[in-house]
């Protein structure tokens, strides 16, 4: 019997996803087809967030911070300002969450374990606080309503046109995770993961692991402000609880369902998580208690996630193999 190559079952699993995701609008309806942008948004987020947990061995519950700043800074440009370039919205979206990200994460890389993630949350929280209070700026609890986007004239409303909605966010889907693979995979990731090992041995070597904890804290905010700027047009409303402490949550929860010491852990997670909560949520309102529960059985049996289950038991059948 032929055996499969690693490396070919790799790109074999690459290129049947990618069909995957490309012919979804033509076989789905469209809510499919928001509930697969919806989807690929949270794996952008997931992404971003892993630096920080997976790679960096930081845990942050403060990203909703970053998120809504980029789903605000869209509503803001293309319904208060009128600015209806969605490319323009996106770019001043990230540009608002990377200088947040860089202002706060120089603060918080300071700090250590429970200490980071306590700090994460507070600034998590002032910006939920801020966002309620400024009702004449926010529309405070009630929120804002986001304005049609366009891209070169062509209408990108999520309602109006889902199809063209769910491949723009593909597109940046397939940059971010190009983006972050090549990123993991080169020296500055590598380190990374060194300082997530082992602080103490990265400073014996010379490099300054403060400066490369910052540099990950910007590089999830970038992340966070890019999902968070393409999920505001597809709901058309933004909401203070975009910057809640619970809504963080739901990205430390796909990135652990999916496994975070995993590349496509994170992506893995928020696929399960997105359509698990859409179809519980359609037979029961108690949906919390079932995915809570999911987690809780997820965490005790399969304690690598998703993805590093499988992939412990990829491994196991290489080994095997390759001793026979």
């Amino acid at each position: 019997m032929k055996i499969i190559s690693k490396d070919k079952l790799k790109n074999l699993s690459i290129i049947i996803c990618l069909i995957i995701l490309l012919i979804v609008p033509l076989v789905g309806s469209s809510y499919l087809d928001f509930l697969t942008s919806m989807a690929l948004i949270y794996a952008i987020w997931a992404l971003g967030y892993n630096f920080l947990l997976g790679y960096t061995g930081l845990l942050s519950f403060g990203h909703a911070a970053y998120f809504g700043l980029g789903a605000y800074t869209v509503a803001f440009l293309l319904t208060k300002f009128s600015i209806n370039s969605f490319l323009i919205s996106i770019l001043a979206a990230i540009l608002v969450s990377a200088l947040a990200g860089m202002a706060i994460g120089f603060l918080c890389i300071r700090y250590t374990r429970i200490y980071f993630a306590l700090l994460s949350l507070a600034f998590g929280q002032f910006f939920y606080a801020l966002c309620f209070k400024l009702y004449h700026i926010t529309g405070g609890s009630d929120g804002m309503h986001v304005a049609t986007p366009y891209l070169f004239n062509i209408n990108l409303n999520a309602i109006q046109n889902p199809i063209g909605y769910y491949y723009f966010t593909l597109f940046f889907f397939i940059i971010a995770i190009y983006a972050a693979w090549r990123i993991v995979n080169s020296p500055f990731g590598k380190i990374l993961q060194a300082i997530r090992e082992n602080t103490i041995r990265v400073e014996f070597i010379g490099e300054s692991t403060r400066r490369y904890k910052w540099y990950s804290f910007i590089l999830s905010a970038i992340y966070s402000g890019l999902a968070g700027a393409l999920y505001a047009p597809l709901f058309g409303h933004v909401v203070p609880d975009l910057f809640h402490w619970s809504f963080g949550g739901e990205v430390l929860f796909v990135t652990l369902l999916g496994g975070y010491r995993t590349f496509i852990g994170p992506v893995v997670g928020s696929i399960v998580f997105s359509f698990s909560r859409s179809y519980i949520t359609a037979f029961m309102i108690y949906w919390p208690l079932v995915l809570g529960s999911l987690i809780a059985i997820i965490a005790l049996l399969f304690p690598n996630g998703i993805v590093g289950t499988i992939e412990k038991v990829f491994k196991k059948y290489f080994k095997e193999r390759s001793e026979i």
